[in-house]
């Protein structure tokens, strides 16, 4: 009783451990009600034996052994047909069978040779008996003989009053296990009859509506989270990475662009994997798209389709990866933005995806292996024929893929040759402007002069007439 803490401890571990919570729960509530019938057991055994325990009386309160009589069975086989010579029936032809106390003594001297009797040591009718009237009182639910003294009297009280505890106990342990159980699909039907009842609004075709219905139930069968990444943030991230790590470290690993990277690389871009879900002859990309993210099929089947979608040209199961360069953006790439086939789903199937946008954040924290994983893209390319040599350029070379320094150099670089442009066009626009006032200047001096003529010869003239 002491250490029963531990046995609570025990539980509460269990149930965080175990696959099977609920039918653990349901397994602890009927070892507890063992154990509480045990006990109530012994306390009526030992009431009983105060009482006196050989008692001839079959209605006495207390345990008696006439109570539970040691069974007796035939020695011969009794489910034959009474026509067989090797049956030992007792044959009731023409007798009335709901009155068999008529002829109970011819009964009893017919098979007195014909059966035994199984003795039971006396310790397995006391316990039996005494844990049968346990179940029954503590559960009300059993006729039992009125008590004939005080103890015997607070017994059947205590047992009413702990009983009626238990019942409540029991039923609503029982309700909420059943509740949990069902919470799941209760949520489930609930989403489906709104995705249903949308449908119907909007009127949606058949055939589509048959393949959403399809999805939603192989996503609640096969219990797919809605949200991994929501579902692992609440573990520690060294957990969380491990987690990821088993899941799809050596499928990294093959993947040719980064066979030679660091671990640290690998993990960080292990956390950047996004969970994503296609049914059947559902498109992962078209020829012709953008392409911006690195495919990991985790379960299930593509396959690679012409344009029309009618010729297979390639199947990629389970751990195929594909998509590899697309998450370096390499401005050299004939056209290598652009996916070059078809991928179709078969059925279901689970694929994880490292889009670029993660690949140049978490380059940011590795210069070099950028560097070397640009120059390995590089070369993979010049050898599939995808390369332009025409660009030498390691800025462009690099691209997106350029580290948060070098960014912000190359922002100060334009910066400063900007701020040099202005400085020079400023002094252009002072010298132009000198020009263009001592220009002015000489205009207005030569306009004055001009003036200053036509006014003397107005006035040679007017003197001259008169």
């Amino acid at each position: 009783m002491l250490k029963s803490y531990r046995f609570n401890y025990f539980i509460d571990r269990t149930e965080i451990r175990t696959n099977w919570p609920n039918a653990f729960k349901i397994f602890v509530l009927i070892m507890t009600c063992v154990v509480l019938f045990h006990w109530n057991a012994a306390a009526y055994f030992l009431i009983s034996v105060t009482s006196g325990i050989y008692s001839e009386d079959p209605d006495a309160w207390q345990f008696t052994y006439t109570k539970i009589a040691d069974p007796v069975i035939p020695k011969c086989n009794t489910f034959l047909q009474i026509s067989d010579s090797t049956s030992c029936s007792f044959n009731e032809t023409d007798r009335n069978v709901n009155n068999r106390l008529e002829y109970i003594d011819e009964m009893m001297q017919y098979w007195r040779n014909r059966s035994k009797v199984l003795k039971f040591p006396n310790f397995s009718k006391e316990y039996a008996l005494s844990i049968y009237w346990s179940s029954l009182t503590l559960t009300t639910k059993g006729q039992q003989p009125y008590p004939m003294s005080s103890l015997e009297d607070a017994l059947e009280v205590i047992d009413t009053l702990i009983g009626l505890l238990i019942f409540a106990v029991i039923v609503g342990s029982v309700g909420s296990i059943i509740s949990t159980m069902n919470k799941e699909k209760s949520e489930f039907q609930e989403i489906l009859d709104g995705i249903k009842f949308y449908m119907n609004y909007r009127k949606v075709d058949s055939d589509i509506q048959k393949r959403v219905l399809n999805c939603c139930d192989y996503i609640h069968d096969q219990g797919i989270s809605k949200d991994e990444t929501a579902l692992l943030d609440g573990l520690p991230r060294k957990l969380h990475g491990q987690l990821a790590i088993h899941l799809h470290m050596v499928t990294l690993q093959h993947v040719e662009l980064l066979q030679d990277c660091e671990q640290g690389l690998l993990y960080d871009l292990i956390l950047r994997l996004k969970f994503q879900l296609f049914g059947p002859n559902d498109y992962i990309c078209r020829r012709g798209e953008l392409a911006r993210e690195m495919y990991i099929v985790k379960r299930g089947q593509l396959n690679c389709v012409s344009d029309d979608g009618k010729v297979i040209l390639g199947i990629l199961k389970e751990g195929a990866v594909f998509g590899q360069l697309a998450i370096l953006n390499l401005s050299g790439k004939c056209g290598g933005k652009k996916h070059t086939m078809a991928i179709r789903s078969v059925g279901y199937t689970d694929v994880y995806i490292l889009r670029q946008e993660d690949v140049n954040d978490v380059l940011q924290e590795y210069p070099l292996a950028r560097r070397n994983l640009t120059q390995k893209a590089i070369k993979m390319l010049r050898d599939d024929g995808f390369w332009n040599n025409t660009i030498i350029n390691a800025e462009k070379v690099y691209g997106s893929t350029s580290i948060l320094e070098e960014q912000l150099d190359g922002i100060a670089g334009t910066i400063n040759a900007l701020s040099d442009e202005i400085t020079r066009l400023y002094e252009l626009l002072d010298n132009m402007s000198l020009d263009f006032k001592q220009r002015l200047t000489r205009l207005e001096s030569a306009y004055k002069t001009k003036c200053e003529r036509q006014k003397m010869r107005r006035q040679f003239v007017i003197k001259y007439k008169h």
